[in-house]
């Protein structure tokens, strides 16, 4: 997808994004990279904003306090979307490692998931909102890397399932990651595979689809409300089968 694809609201969060951070970092912004569910073409409705923010240097604290602020005024100028922007602040030096690397706003937090992100920019899964073309960044990780990052998606699943309907699809596509060994998928297209290969969880997952796009019945939400945790626990199932060789 191309950044004029992007829905009219998402291209003004990314473009007051973008001009406050050159504001903000001047000569230490290398790049910003968008990827995540809004740059497939079967995502429906644009939830949220994720990308990576490459930086030459470490940040000033005067800088993350400014960065801050931006987030916060983009939350009040661009609502709900402009306060579900997920950037990432990392390290050049960083960048082209496999190692999760740290948040530089929050150096507590790494990208746990950064080899799946480092999968899809290089299957060409991004838009470029800054700077260069990330060839030189993002290495191709190892599938021993990517089975960890799957493992942290899969409990962060189980932590929140609050959501019934990000839970289902997602499960899905931890699931056809792990059999595929093809980590570059929507959730929906996930969606869309799991339903012809587990015909017995298609009622579920139609519904997880329908509440994403807004469109649920009652007896899908319930559908939802009662039956999520069992999915998750047969998806569990497949997953550690096949990690462990059946």
């Amino acid at each position: 997808m191309k950044f004029d694809q992007l829905p009219s609201n998402a291209r003004k969060v990314c473009q007051a994004f973008v001009g406050g951070l050159e504001v903000i970092l001047d000569e230490n912004l290398h790049g910003i990279y968008m990827h995540g569910a809004s740059v497939f073409p079967d995502s429906g409705p644009v939830q949220d904003i994720d990308c990576h923010v490459i930086l030459t240097g470490p940040l000033r604290s005067r800088d993350k306090d400014a960065i801050l602020q931006l987030q916060r005024d983009l939350s009040e100028r661009f609502p709900p979307l402009g306060g579900e922007l997920d950037a990432y602040f990392i390290l050049y030096e960083d960048a082209v490692k496999t190692h999760p690397p740290a948040h530089q706003l929050q150096p507590e937090i790494r990208d746990e998931s950064w080899s799946l992100h480092c999968a899809h920019i290089r299957a060409k899964r991004y838009i470029t909102l800054y700077g260069p073309p990330p060839k030189d960044i993002f290495p191709a990780p190892s599938w021993v890397e990517i089975t960890t990052a799957l493992e942290h998606e899969l409990t962060f699943i189980q932590q929140n399932l609050q959501y019934p309907d990000y839970c289902v699809l997602n499960m899905c596509r931890i699931i056809f990651s792990v059999q595929e060994r093809n980590v570059v998928a929507s959730k929906f297209s996930s969606g869309k595979w799991a339903r012809s290969r587990f015909p017995e969880w298609k009622p579920l997952i139609a519904a997880a689809v329908a509440s994403y796009r807004g469109t649920e019945t009652p007896d899908e939400r319930e559908l939802l409300n009662n039956q999520t945790e069992s999915f998750i626990e047969f998806g569990k199932r497949r997953i550690h089968e096949e990690l462990n060789g059946g």
